[in-house]
């Protein structure tokens, strides 16, 4: 059996499939996804077995030229009901931002994703969409801001695409205390990416700072020094090191090597 994480087309889902053929990366595939039948994209080969077998979901077949150009025509219908939703809410006076609209692969039910400020009542736009999009059932998905780039796409201020769309399936919750534990400022311009919430790469090193803190002293901790009695200013994480204020203002940067021998004579 051979494994694979596949981008599901789309909206750019990510997940693990798997299929007695061999596969490239890149080559377009038809899997048996979350709605369905689906479109997806190899991503990557995985060498690993997966012990839950059953949570792998198989690929179908390599996608046909009748595949890929059906979904070439759904997305450009999709777009003309995009445009429509858009006119119609307009005319409801519904304060809605419309992301994307995407059909499932055979062609019979639309999905419109939108955000907005709270809830909206969206029951009479879906009446005149439906009078207009005969024999196809429509639905209206109401995202939140970090969802909303993923659909979209974006470029971060690393300068690549954003994680959300190129190899994130789920994103994770981020919180200021993973951000204060990194030693990093709480400045909004740059802990913040372009869905106007925390970084979802400040999760990837947060396991490696919060392992550190065990084997550090905390800020503002009275430690003894090989110079003498200080407290604890700054932890620099990546230097196994930290740094110390004396009484007469002097900063002095300890190892923590440093700070072990002293402890250990301590207690000797």
């Amino acid at each position: 059996m051979n494994y694979y994480y596949v981008k599901v087309l789309p909206l750019r889902r990510f997940g693990y499939f798997s299929s007695e053929e061999v596969f490239s990366k890149g080559d377009c595939v038809v899997v048996e996804g979350n709605f369905g039948i689906e479109m997806g994209i190899i991503d990557s080969i995985v060498e690993e077995t997966f012990e839950n077998i059953e949570k792998v979901k198989k690929i179908i077949k390599l996608a046909s030229r009748e595949d890929i150009s059906g979904i070439q025509e759904r997305e450009e219908k999709a777009k003309e009901i995009l445009s429509l939703s858009k006119e119609l809410a307009r005319e409801l006076k519904l304060e809605m931002k419309f992301l994307k609209a995407a059909y499932n692969t055979d062609g019979s039910k639309i999905t419109i994703y939108f955000t907005a400020d709270g809830r909206i009542d969206f029951r009479e736009l879906i009446k005149e969409i439906t009078k207009r999009v005969k024999k196809t059932r429509v639905e209206l998905f109401q995202v939140g801001s970090r969802d909303a780039v993923k659909l979209l796409g974006a470029i971060g201020s690393c300068g690549r695409e954003v994680c959300c769309t190129t190899f994130l399936d789920e994103i994770d919750t981020i919180s200021v205390k993973m951000v204060k534990d990194q030693g990093l400022q709480l400045n909004p311009t740059k802990i913040s990416g372009v869905c106007g919430r925390l970084l979802c790469c400040m999760a990837y090193e947060y396991p490696f700072y919060a392992s550190c803190k065990s084997c550090f002293p905390n800020i503002d901790d009275v430690i003894k020094t090989p110079r003498g009695i200080g407290r604890v200013i700054e932890n620099r994480y990546l230097k196994n090191s930290f740094v110390v204020m004396y009484e007469d203002g002097l900063k002095e940067e300890i190892s923590l090597d440093q700070w072990r021998k002293v402890k250990d004579n301590e207690t000797a």
